[in-house]
């Protein structure tokens, strides 16, 4: 009779068991959520990255951190530092005819998001993609571009910055306000590189770091020969608010370019926003 009642105990308790594990909800598995830069909800500024066909009156959109936008997060395009409307076109995968390339004469057969430009548009191979609230808090600044050495006042104020000697300092670009971009390589240390972006407007400074380990084969990108080659780093667009001074770029290498959307904070313009495309030769 024991032997009978452990047995009935036994087929209670494993009973019990079986209904406990039917009535408790899957294991949720903890993971840290990524926070990305790429604002796709409409209260918030966007901002993108896209460039254009060779007829100028459609844009391609870049994927920013691996992440293809929505359609309807961006409403303008900002292309050399003015605003126009843009519509949304089409989203469509890879052609079959396409050489992988993220460049104008290969611009339809890219898989991805297309926008058509409202405007007549002239110039320009880049935009940046943006919404109404990003215009709302962004003041575009107007600036010229120009190329020729930046004075001396200037250098020796970035030197003492940097305590290093300088090889060679170019002005990119002077604002209406009168505020420079320069762009200043110094000499290598040891086998440390260094090329600095600077924004100076009176004694207003913010920098952005080149760093780079000497390399004579490729040291800031790939097969540069170990040189910062000045006209590979353009200006697209210098914006302000009321916190900060924005600017966008664009890096090109032997393979590909880079897109980038800086903002000041604390005097150090810190990456916000980067795309990339591949244009290598074919």
């Amino acid at each position: 009779m024991v032997k009978n009642f452990t047995s009935f105990l036994s087929i209670i308790i494993a009973s019990s068991l079986l209904t406990s594990c039917m009535n408790e909800g899957p294991k949720q598995i903890k993971q840290e959520k990524k926070e990305s830069n790429l604002k796709t909800d409409k209260v918030e500024a966007f901002v993108g990255f896209a460039f254009l066909n060779e007829k100028k009156d459609s844009l391609f959109s870049l994927a920013v951190e691996d992440e293809k936008i929505k359609p309807e997060a961006a409403t303008h395009a900002i292309i050399e530092n003015k605003i126009t409307s843009i519509d949304f076109s089409v989203t469509k995968p890879e052609s079959e005819s396409s050489n992988g390339r993220q460049t104008s004469n290969n611009f339809s057969n890219n898989g991805g998001t297309f926008f058509s430009i409202k405007e007549q548009i002239k110039e320009g191979d880049f935009a940046l993609l943006v919404n109404q609230k990003f215009i709302d808090q962004n003041q575009i600044l107007p600036f010229k571009k120009i190329d020729k050495e930046t004075n001396e006042q200037i250098k020796l104020k970035i030197a003492k910055q940097y305590n290093r000697k300088i090889s060679q300092s170019s002005t990119l670009a002077e604002l209406n306000n009168k505020a420079q971009i320069n762009i200043t390589l110094f000499e290598v240390k040891n086998d440390s590189a260094l090329a600095v972006l600077t924004y100076l407007d009176n004694d207003q400074l913010i920098t952005l770091d080149f760093p780079a380990k000497y390399d004579e084969m490729s040291t800031w990108r790939v097969d540069d020969g170990g040189v910062f080659d000045f006209e590979n780093l353009q200006l697209l667009s210098i914006f302000q608010s009321d916190k900060s001074i924005k600017i966008a770029t664009v890096f090109w290498g032997a393979e590909g370019y880079n897109l980038n959307f800086y903002e000041s904070v604390d005097g150090v313009f810190k990456n916000i926003v980067e795309a990339y495309g591949y244009s290598a030769p074919l």
